[in-house]
């Protein structure tokens, strides 16, 4: 078999992408993993660009119309659920005064000592950078914590009735 009849038949099999145009963004097919495909996309989040995963209804299915009405749901409601997230994070890692030890790199890229803020520095200084919606009504947002703590990003998964499922630091 030459290059070219192997190039030529692996072309073949090639996943054609699907696009979902929205109001909130245009959302294109990829494949993920072995069988399955996902949508991703950018919206308008709050006058931040966030991207987002739209998943199907199945690895069966090419159609991301039940993720796609959990985004337009939350979209809507795009003040409500960061104010609600944002705050449920701090809740989280505030002691019984409300501060919030942090820990990260100084100015240097050093490692720095702990130091304490308020929940509201912190609420500040948060911003969400992409979430996952699944057809099943469960969401993940991913919340980049400006290096307060090295690396690690805040992720908090919730459903679209607004509950929160778990809370914490990711990477």
């Amino acid at each position: 078999m030459s290059i070219f009849s192997l190039f030529k038949s692996r072309s073949k099999t090639k996943h054609k992408s699907i696009v979902i145009e929205s109001k909130y963004g245009i959302f294109t097919s990829h494949k993920f993993g072995k069988n399955g495909v996902v949508f991703d996309g950018k919206i308008n989040w709050l006058d931040d660009i966030v991207d987002v995963s739209l998943h199907p209804s199945s690895t069966e299915s090419l159609m991301a119309d039940k993720s796609l009405e959990i985004l337009c749901k939350i979209a809507e409601n795009a003040t409500e659920w960061d104010k609600k997230l944002r705050q449920y994070g701090a809740d989280e890692f505030s002691d019984d005064n409300g501060m919030i030890e942090i820990w990260g790199n100084d100015e240097n890229n050093n490692d720095s000592l702990p130091q304490t803020i308020t929940k509201d520095e912190f609420i500040n200084r948060i911003s969400l950078g992409f979430m996952w919606i699944y057809p099943d009504g469960e969401v993940y947002f991913d919340y980049n914590l400006d290096e307060m703590f090295t690396d690690h990003g805040l992720g908090i998964t919730a459903n679209i009735s607004g509950e929160i499922i778990s809370c914490g630091l990711q990477g």
